[in-house]
């Protein structure tokens, strides 16, 4: 298994492309519903890869046997008075792969890397019945609130979501 930080997506579209329409289409509450068509996902990847570009965003993934499995974002604040912050999103892990410890491992790299960035609070939010709720208390991310009805399910039933922040020690780590 090898962690990366990519600084350009385009290696990997196709992986990431195969990621995200499994992730969808098996029922990820990433802000999708399924059916995923491939040109969707090449076209969402695309706007990534331009955030990224632009420094607004970092990217890290999980590759076993040259194929990306795992992929996670980290969205940063442009704001002046919140560059002390970072929001974690699209957690994903390829169907083939879950239940190994790469949902784990990835976010062990983004506090890593958010670190090394100076960020000091990380902020995500994920569905209250999804499976990595529990990974992420047992990471010792805090619940600060649940919204009722905050996303709905490719069946039409709404969701509930809980929203998490973890503070971080920052470091001068140097990620790559």
């Amino acid at each position: 298994m090898e962690l990366l930080k990519v600084d350009n997506l385009n290696p990997y579209l196709d992986d990431l492309i195969e990621l995200l329409c499994d992730a969808v289409d098996s029922g990820a509450p990433i802000g999708f519903l399924p059916p995923m068509s491939e040109s969707e996902a090449k076209a969402y990847w695309q706007i990534v890869n331009d955030d990224l570009q632009a420094n607004a965003r970092q990217v890290l993934l999980v590759r076993e046997d040259d194929k990306v499995v795992g992929s996670v974002q980290i969205a940063m604040s442009p704001k002046a008075n919140a560059l002390h912050r970072c929001d974690v999103e699209k957690l994903m892990v390829h169907t083939q792969a879950r239940e190994h410890g790469l949902g784990s491992t990835l976010m062990q790299g983004v506090e890593r890397v958010a670190a090394a960035m100076q960020r000091q609070l990380l902020i995500l939010e994920v569905r209250s019945d999804d499976i990595a709720h529990d990974m992420y208390v047992n990471m010792g991310y805090i619940p600060f609130g649940e919204v009722p009805g905050y996303t709905r399910s490719a069946s039409g039933m709404l969701h509930n979501a809980t929203f998490f922040y973890k503070e971080i020690e920052t470091t001068h780590e140097v990620f790559s």
